[in-house]
């Protein structure tokens, strides 16, 4: 147990870092970049409660109960967060329909449907665990840089989660100390598609900036 445990950890360690590294060279200053950057992230979270939901009705009374009510808890502390990316658009002069959603968008979040429903429901501690550690990580430094840029009123998604996702991280590490070897092997392979799959996103929405540039809203 206490060797999948490393092996987890190892795997999230691995995976954030090779995010950092790449998000210090990103065009944050291009308007357009961090607008889509925002537009992608409310396609994603707003799965965030239903998923949530989702893997908290399949979790059995008898031995999952704790996790099942610490799911509930968990999925109303991300209700409505979606709605802080579309405050930041209408900061920025933009609004969500001047955004499509990326493939790699959900090639992000889908998955973490199927893995619910068919492999096991706590599969998708391996999603929640690599994005609240890479807010834990990114958010705060991002935000203040940001926050210079196009104002505090643009950036609150980033400075919300850089508070609150911190405290998530502890609670999910004290969850995964009760899981059984199976159970954090899936969770393993998870995180580790989960951070491929969003490595994926940044470079499309890096992409999208730089070959097909979006029309201003003044």
């Amino acid at each position: 147990m206490r060797y999948l445990m490393d092996k987890l950890k190892e795997a999230l360690n691995h995976s954030v870092s090779i995010l950092l590294n790449s998000y210090e060279s990103m065009p944050w200053e291009n308007k357009d970049f961090y607008a889509n950057y925002i537009a992608q992230t409310f396609f994603y979270v707003r799965h965030s409660t239903r998923m949530l939901a989702l893997s908290a009705g399949r979790l059995n009374y008898e031995q999952q109960q704790m996790i099942h009510l610490r799911f509930l808890k968990h999925l109303g502390e991300e209700a409505n967060h979606e709605r802080l990316a579309l405050n930041d658009l209408k900061a920025l002069g933009y609004s969500i329909e001047d955004f499509k959603e990326l493939n790699s968008t959900r090639f992000f979040y889908e998955p973490q449907y199927f893995k619910i429903e068919h492999q096991d429901p706590l599969a998708l501690m391996g999603y929640i665990l690599y994005l609240e550690v890479l807010a834990q990580k990114i958010c705060p430094p991002l935000s203040k840089k940001l926050s210079t840029i196009y104002g505090k009123k643009a950036v609150t998604f980033l400075f919300v989660h850089g508070e609150e996702d911190p405290h998530h991280v502890e609670e999910a590490q004290k969850l995964l100390a009760s899981f059984p070897p199976q159970t954090l092997e899936i969770i393993t392979k998870n995180l580790l598609q989960s951070s491929c799959a969003f490595n994926w996103m940044m470079k499309e929405i890096e992409d999208s900036v730089a070959f097909q540039p979006l029309k201003k809203i003044a």
